[in-house]
């Protein structure tokens, strides 16, 4: 109760911290981003068979134009929709469904869950992190918080659920 007499709200749960969890190791986090690459290979296998199907489908040789078409399609569905799902299940659960099978989640630095612009930011530098010979995650051997170059841009931190 408050000196007023009127009871005060609770404060809202995307406002606390979580309780403070210790940073997720090296090897968790390789395990959850190869389960998070079996996640990627899969939907650019279905954006695959979806793009080539009607090539496929003809009987005799499909002309270039067909597999252009193919990669186009393949292309410009995987490259938006992997940052997206990234972001979106990052802002919802704070996890990947890598990071949900090894039990391990991300937060701001100060141990926050992370807003949906902060969610699309790291998924966008992810890939960026990634795409030069994976040279944004040589950080990860070097920092105390384990935190790749995505990490430390956006500002979050890989900790461990126990």
């Amino acid at each position: 109760m408050a000196a007023t007499g009127e009871a005060q709200a609770p404060p809202k749960a995307e406002a606390q911290p979580f309780t403070p969890l210790p940073i997720a190791s090296l090897q968790m986090r390789i395990v959850a981003f190869l389960l998070d690459g079996i996640v990627v290979t899969g939907l650019v296998m279905f954006f695959f068979a979806v793009g080539f199907g009607q090539a496929a489908l003809r009987y005799d040789d499909p002309p270039s134009s067909a597999l252009w078409l193919g990669a186009a399609i393949t292309a410009a569905a995987i490259f938006p929709v992997t940052p997206l799902l990234f972001a979106f299940l990052w802002a919802w659960r704070s996890q990947s469904l890598g990071m949900m099978a090894v039990g391990v989640i991300i937060t701001t630095r100060s141990g926050y869950r992370i807003s949906h612009t902060r969610a699309l930011l790291r998924a966008v530098l992810w890939l960026l992190s990634i795409v030069p010979l994976c040279a944004g995650m040589f950080p990860l051997f070097f920092d105390p918080e384990r935190r790749a170059l995505h990490d430390r841009l956006a500002g979050t931190v890989v900790r461990e659920l126990r």
